[in-house]
């Protein structure tokens, strides 16, 4: 039943407060003060919740029926409206429609697999409409930590290529996901050593396995299962082989940074090296030149080799390094710490760095096994797609 102008003026406190009410859920609350309020109850995330619209006298019986009304058709509207899907979705809807310029089914993995690494756990469940600017940078911010700059700049290109999708699709009329490098250290500027992306590897080691000179081709894998330096590697010597051969350690005088570096060598590598045995075993080297008994592989042997296989200005010995760095910090999800000890880059500090030369080494061996797998796997994908 309805409330009627007298009934309301007339209202007058008790020892308790009680309720007057109007139809559709409107009522007059009248406390023991003698203050009156107009109020409505709603049900909000399972609990129910308190409406204040306005006191008496400033606020009439009539005025308070529009303002409960409005309030009504508002909150109609607001569960009528249609709810955004969270990022993850629009993700993948956005990785379909890529995919034709991909180059192959694997780049859609790497891509993939960088989004499941560093961007859904923290954003994929939201609605994509609610995610905060802040957030977003925060995401590029975490990513960047241990050194992945590179990366942070790539997961950022990919977070602003999914909202300008969801911009294009009408899922969004704008968003604040462009120029978030802003808040990202810059990349680093060098000459670039060329490198083929990581889809590439497999066609790459099978062309490297039908190279006609044996101890070149087997040098070739043995730089791409270690990926240490290219004058590291040329001066391999037997004697440096430890644990049965699953162990190489490099002296510090043959090492960039005069610092000894131990390198686990996958069931791969180990295998690679037999068979080296079988070729160079009677000399000091491991990769003796077939020319100049007694004397590495030359400089350019390697570079060579890759300019006959067809990846002149597409691939350098020393990209193996970058090949590696890429994977392992992209795929592998093991610490940026284990990566970068395994490549031997530079520590600040002479000491640390001298201590850092067997550190981690169990978890080194699980990357160098890890990495072997990979490269296996690689190959078997590119045969099994070429048959």
């Amino acid at each position: 039943m309805a409330l009627t102008v007298k009934q309301v003026e007339g209202a007058k406190p008790k020892d308790k407060p009680y309720k007057l009410g109007d139809a559709g859920g409107l009522y007059l609350y009248v406390a023991p003060s003698g203050l009156k309020s107009w109020r409505a109850n709603f049900m909000q995330a399972g609990r129910q919740r308190t409406r204040t619209y306005g006191r008496l006298p400033g606020m009439t019986l009539a005025q308070a029926r529009a303002a409960h009304a409005a309030a009504k058709a508002q909150a109609t509207e607001q569960r009528a409206a249609p709810v955004a899907p969270d990022f993850h979705t629009v993700a993948r809807q956005w990785l379909v429609v890529k995919q034709p310029s991909l180059s192959n089914h694997k780049h859609r993995v790497q891509l993939e697999n960088t989004l499941e690494r560093f961007v859904y756990p923290a954003i994929g469940k939201i609605p994509i409409d609610q995610i905060k600017r802040t957030q977003l940078a925060d995401v590029v911010m975490q990513t960047q930590q241990g050194g992945r700059v590179e990366t942070a700049h790539r997961v950022a290109g990919r977070i602003t290529a999914v909202f300008d999708y969801a911009q294009d699709m009408g899922i969004l009329e704008s968003h604040g996901a462009s120029g978030l490098v802003r808040v990202l250290q810059p990349r680093k500027v060098r000459k670039p050593m060329a490198c083929i992306p990581p889809e590439e590897t497999g066609q790459l080691l099978a062309l490297i396995d039908d190279y006609d000179d044996p101890v070149t081709r087997l040098g070739l894998l043995l730089l791409a299962h270690t990926f240490v330096r290219v004058g590291e590697l040329r001066g391999m010597r037997w004697d440096e082989l430890r644990e049965g051969g699953a162990v190489w350690v490099i002296p510090a005088e043959r090492m960039k940074l005069r610092i000894p570096h131990v390198v686990p060598l996958s069931r791969q590598a180990q295998a690679i090296l037999a068979q080296l045995e079988l070729l160079t075993g009677e000399g000091e080297l491991v990769l003796s030149s077939t020319i100049k008994r007694g004397r590495p592989l030359s400089e350019n042997t390697f570079l060579f080799a890759l300019y006959r296989l067809g990846y002149r200005g597409r691939m350098t010995a020393h990209g193996f390094r970058s090949l590696a760095s890429t994977v392992l910090n992209e795929l592998s999800g093991f610490p940026h710490d284990v990566i970068e000890r395994q490549l031997a880059h530079k520590e600040t500090d002479a000491v640390r760095a001298a201590y850092n030369r067997a550190q981690y080494l169990d978890q080194r061996r699980a990357l160098m096994t890890w990495w072997g797998d990979w490269l296996d796997q690689q190959r078997a994908d590119h045969r099994h797609a070429s048959a």
